[in-house]
Protein backbone atom coordinates (compact mmCIF):
# COMPACT_ATOMS: atom_id res chain seq x y z
CA UNK A 1 0.00 0.00 0.00
CA UNK A 2 2.69 2.33 0.95
CA UNK A 3 4.57 1.74 -2.27
CA UNK A 4 1.14 2.43 -4.47
CA UNK A 5 1.16 5.76 -2.08
CA UNK A 6 4.42 6.68 -3.24
CA UNK A 7 4.25 6.17 -6.56
CA UNK A 8 1.07 8.31 -6.88
CA UNK A 9 3.39 10.65 -4.85
CA UNK A 10 5.79 10.82 -7.71
CA UNK A 11 2.86 10.41 -10.51
CA UNK A 12 1.47 13.89 -9.33
CA UNK A 13 5.04 15.56 -8.73
CA UNK A 14 5.84 14.55 -12.19
CA UNK A 15 2.43 16.03 -13.37
CA UNK A 16 2.85 19.18 -11.70
CA UNK A 17 6.44 19.85 -12.98
CA UNK A 18 4.91 19.31 -16.52
CA UNK A 19 2.43 21.35 -16.44
CA UNK A 20 4.59 24.30 -14.86
CA UNK A 21 6.96 23.70 -17.82
CA UNK A 22 4.43 24.15 -20.50
CA UNK A 23 3.26 27.28 -18.93
CA UNK A 24 6.99 28.39 -19.34
CA UNK A 25 6.96 26.90 -23.23
CA UNK A 26 3.47 29.03 -24.03
CA UNK A 27 5.09 32.22 -22.06
CA UNK A 28 8.14 31.86 -24.27
CA UNK A 29 6.28 31.52 -27.17
CA UNK A 30 4.09 34.40 -26.98
CA UNK A 31 7.11 36.75 -25.95
CA UNK A 32 8.91 35.43 -29.13
CA UNK A 33 5.72 36.53 -31.20
CA UNK A 34 5.11 40.33 -28.98
CA UNK A 35 8.85 40.48 -29.62
CA UNK A 36 8.27 40.30 -33.77
CA UNK A 37 5.15 42.46 -33.49
CA UNK A 38 6.77 44.80 -31.39
CA UNK A 39 9.46 45.20 -34.17
CA UNK A 40 7.23 45.53 -36.87
CA UNK A 41 4.74 48.23 -34.82
CA UNK A 42 8.26 50.36 -34.22
CA UNK A 43 9.22 49.63 -38.59
CA UNK A 44 12.52 47.37 -37.63
CA UNK A 45 11.81 45.19 -40.44
CA UNK A 46 15.31 44.17 -40.33
CA UNK A 47 14.64 43.02 -36.86
CA UNK A 48 11.54 41.39 -36.92
CA UNK A 49 13.29 39.37 -40.46
CA UNK A 50 16.04 38.22 -37.68
CA UNK A 51 13.36 36.72 -35.56
CA UNK A 52 12.56 34.35 -37.89
CA UNK A 53 13.90 30.41 -37.41
CA UNK A 54 16.87 29.97 -39.85
CA UNK A 55 15.01 26.91 -41.63
CA UNK A 56 11.96 29.35 -42.27
CA UNK A 57 14.09 31.83 -44.44
CA UNK A 58 16.89 31.66 -46.18
CA UNK A 59 17.17 35.31 -47.00
CA UNK A 60 16.62 38.17 -43.85
CA UNK A 61 17.12 41.02 -46.16
CA UNK A 62 14.41 39.81 -48.75
CA UNK A 63 12.00 39.23 -45.68
CA UNK A 64 13.29 42.74 -44.29
CA UNK A 65 12.42 43.99 -47.85
CA UNK A 66 8.77 41.82 -47.77
CA UNK A 67 7.82 43.16 -44.29
CA UNK A 68 8.77 46.70 -45.35
CA UNK A 69 6.60 46.37 -48.66
CA UNK A 70 3.60 44.86 -46.86
CA UNK A 71 3.30 48.10 -44.21
CA UNK A 72 4.12 50.46 -46.57
CA UNK A 73 1.29 48.76 -48.92
CA UNK A 74 -1.54 47.30 -46.76
CA UNK A 75 -0.24 49.49 -42.98
CA UNK A 76 -1.75 48.46 -39.90
CA UNK A 77 1.36 47.49 -38.30
CA UNK A 78 1.24 50.13 -35.92
CA UNK A 79 -2.15 49.30 -34.32
CA UNK A 80 -1.75 45.11 -34.18
CA UNK A 81 -4.05 44.45 -31.44
CA UNK A 82 -4.75 40.63 -30.23
CA UNK A 83 -7.66 38.75 -31.64
CA UNK A 84 -8.60 35.95 -29.66
CA UNK A 85 -10.31 33.65 -32.39
CA UNK A 86 -9.66 32.94 -35.98
CA UNK A 87 -11.14 35.23 -39.06
CA UNK A 88 -13.98 33.19 -40.14
CA UNK A 89 -15.51 33.27 -43.93
CA UNK A 90 -13.90 33.37 -47.35
CA UNK A 91 -10.06 35.40 -46.87
CA UNK A 92 -7.47 36.07 -49.16
CA UNK A 93 -4.09 35.01 -47.54
CA UNK A 94 -0.30 36.14 -47.86
CA UNK A 95 2.62 34.25 -46.13
CA UNK A 96 5.91 35.27 -45.28
CA UNK A 97 8.16 33.90 -46.20
CA UNK A 98 6.16 31.69 -49.16
CA UNK A 99 5.02 28.04 -48.19
CA UNK A 100 7.68 27.21 -50.83
CA UNK A 101 10.67 28.38 -48.44
CA UNK A 102 9.27 26.85 -45.88
CA UNK A 103 10.60 23.46 -44.69
CA UNK A 104 8.07 20.33 -44.27
CA UNK A 105 9.74 19.27 -40.72
CA UNK A 106 8.04 22.95 -39.38
CA UNK A 107 4.45 22.80 -40.76
CA UNK A 108 3.09 22.59 -36.76
CA UNK A 109 3.42 25.74 -35.44
CA UNK A 110 1.88 27.94 -32.05
CA UNK A 111 -0.70 30.78 -33.56
CA UNK A 112 -0.76 34.07 -32.53
CA UNK A 113 -4.03 36.23 -33.84
CA UNK A 114 -3.79 40.14 -34.39
CA UNK A 115 -6.22 42.27 -35.94
CA UNK A 116 -5.64 45.85 -37.69
CA UNK A 117 -7.12 48.33 -39.97
CA UNK A 118 -5.38 48.56 -42.48
CA UNK A 119 -4.45 51.88 -44.30
CA UNK A 120 -7.56 52.05 -46.62
CA UNK A 121 -9.40 51.87 -43.21
CA UNK A 122 -10.67 48.19 -43.36
CA UNK A 123 -9.91 45.73 -41.44
CA UNK A 124 -6.46 43.04 -41.51
CA UNK A 125 -6.10 40.65 -40.31
CA UNK A 126 -2.26 39.08 -39.12
CA UNK A 127 -1.08 35.54 -38.06
CA UNK A 128 2.66 35.24 -36.61
CA UNK A 129 3.34 30.86 -36.41
CA UNK A 130 5.69 30.09 -33.78
CA UNK A 131 7.75 27.06 -33.51
CA UNK A 132 6.22 24.11 -31.78
CA UNK A 133 6.88 23.03 -27.89
CA UNK A 134 9.77 20.87 -29.20
CA UNK A 135 11.48 23.75 -30.61
CA UNK A 136 13.51 27.11 -28.85
CA UNK A 137 10.79 29.79 -29.88
CA UNK A 138 11.38 31.36 -33.22
CA UNK A 139 9.03 32.78 -35.87
CA UNK A 140 8.18 30.42 -38.66
CA UNK A 141 5.71 32.38 -40.53
CA UNK A 142 4.19 35.50 -40.88
CA UNK A 143 0.15 35.35 -42.82
CA UNK A 144 -2.09 38.17 -43.90
CA UNK A 145 -5.42 37.51 -43.97
CA UNK A 146 -7.88 39.85 -45.88
CA UNK A 147 -11.27 39.42 -45.46
CA UNK A 148 -13.05 38.20 -48.66
CA UNK A 149 -16.77 37.83 -48.11
CA UNK A 150 -18.17 39.81 -51.52
CA UNK A 151 -16.40 40.98 -54.43
CA UNK A 152 -15.09 44.42 -53.17
CA UNK A 153 -13.58 42.81 -50.69
CA UNK A 154 -12.30 40.22 -52.80
CA UNK A 155 -10.95 42.51 -54.66
CA UNK A 156 -9.27 44.82 -52.69
CA UNK A 157 -7.90 41.91 -51.28
CA UNK A 158 -6.24 40.83 -54.71
CA UNK A 159 -5.39 43.80 -55.30
CA UNK A 160 -3.19 44.44 -52.25
CA UNK A 161 -1.96 40.92 -52.07
CA UNK A 162 -0.53 41.39 -55.98
CA UNK A 163 0.92 44.64 -55.12
CA UNK A 164 3.08 43.02 -52.21
CA UNK A 165 4.14 39.88 -54.04
CA UNK A 166 5.53 41.69 -57.06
Amino acid sequence: MRFRSAAFGALALCTSLVAHASAYDDASRAAAAARFVAALQHQRFQEAAALFAPEATRDTAATAHTLKRIDDTVGGFSTMQPAPRPLEGKIIRLQVPPRKNVLFGFQKSVQFRYASTAGDGKPVYYEVHVTPDDKPPQVLSFALQFPAADAQSAQRANRLAAAIDR
